[in-house]
């Protein structure tokens, strides 16, 4: 009776060092495949910034430059959506790895990157194809209308094919986003800014946003 016990007991330790393996895997595939995606998007945004260097140094500017730039943008900000949302499952699902925080500081980093590439196309090319949005949330504490504000911008997202919207935590320690919210006095969250002009407080519901949202940046 006791071995039946002991072989039960290894077997139990068997299996469950197999799942935790497996999970291990995993859970480091889908890390690399993140940080895959990022340094991606960072390599883009990268070459579309040498474009507008180009342009500011040699003053070249007109449809060829604005035709790429606009395709570049909904090219590389439709991935860094689909990024986001694969960052949020990941991350959730996620049980051994301990590399996200710096992916999601990447993933920053090069949403960052790609806001400012909207703000150079209106300048170079005199307007951007899209409405662009920042919304500010918090991410270390708690903050229900954040979730509810971030959904109702998915919702508007997959809705409209004309906005993007760029989302920074404020209750982090990256000075980049601090620029943002300065720029804009953010004081509270949520916070939604409109094309740098419109910044609203609290919680907006879609049938308030979408006024706002009508026409081309």
């Amino acid at each position: 009776m006791a071995n039946a016990y002991l072989k039960a007991a290894l077997l139990t330790i068997a299996l469950t060092l197999l799942a935790f393996f497996f999970i291990a895997q995993l859970d480091a595939m889908r890390a690399a495949e993140l940080r895959k995606g990022v340094e991606d998007l960072v390599l883009e945004s990268e070459s579309e910034r040498l474009v507008y260097q180009y342009a500011e140094i040699f003053g070249e500017q007109g449809s060829g430059l604005c035709g790429y730039v606009s395709s570049a943008s909904k090219a590389r900000t439709d991935k860094a959506y689909e990024l986001a949302e694969k960052i949020r499952y990941y991350e959730l699902s996620n049980v051994v790895n301990d590399e996200y925080e710096q992916i999601k500081t990447q993933y920053f980093l090069s949403n960052a990157g790609l806001y400012l590439n909207v703000q150079a196309t209106k300048k170079y090319c005199g307007s951007y194809p899209y409405k662009a949005v920042l919304f500010f949330y918090r991410a270390v504490e708690d903050c229900s209308e954040c979730r509810a504000q971030g959904g109702v911008l998915d919702t508007i997202v997959k809705e409209r094919e004309d906005v993007r919207v760029f989302a920074f935590p404020i209750d982090t320690s990256h000075e980049f986003i601090n620029v943002l919210a300065r720029r804009h006095n953010i004081t509270s969250v949520p916070a939604i800014v409109v094309d740098e002009s419109i910044v609203l407080y609290g919680l907006q519901d879609r049938e308030a946003l979408l006024p706002l949202l009508e026409g081309k940046g």
